[in-house]
């Protein structure tokens, strides 16, 4: 009956330290904001090619894995980005996203669903994401990337 109890009452201590390590401070929910607003920054940049709007949101040392495993850094990633006549992006919308901190870091997960023109013809591209973003003097940049094709 002892035992019992004791695991009883260490079950309910443990358990309720989990809990509280999953609440949300004021502090989190700012970070967490800002995160998302970076990460629609991202898509607007993206979708307008906006190279000095992405210049500022990725870090030095971004680096990116993309879906068919070519590695990249942040200045290939502005070359594939730069404005191109022959290719239109249409819209980037980001759904399923969600946000992880640790710190001043941030683990962000969305499912991207893009609409492109190229050479006239309607192209969409959908992509699963994990990007991790880090607080740098006030702001949050993207380090890392990785990218995986999805459904449309």
């Amino acid at each position: 009956m002892i035992k019992r109890s004791l695991l009883l009452f260490f079950l309910f201590i443990f358990s309720n330290a989990a809990y509280a390590q999953d609440s949300v401070t004021p502090e989190q929910k700012k970070a967490a904001s800002e995160v998302l607003e970076t990460v629609a920054k991202w898509a607007d940049a993206v979708r307008d090619r906006d190279m000095k709007a992405l210049d500022t949101l990725f870090a030095e040392e971004l680096f990116i894995t993309t879906f068919d495993g070519k590695t990249r850094g942040k200045k290939e990633e502005l070359e594939v980005l730069k404005p191109n006549p022959n290719v239109r992006t249409v819209s980037v919308e980001n759904e399923d996203v969600r946000v992880k901190l640790y710190g001043d870091t941030a683990v962000v997960t969305a499912l991207t669903k893009m609409q492109f023109i190229i050479n006239e013809k309607e192209t969409p591209v959908a992509m699963r994401y994990t990007a991790i973003f880090v607080k740098r003097d006030g702001r949050w940049q993207m380090v890392a990337l990785q990218t995986a094709r999805a459904a449309n």
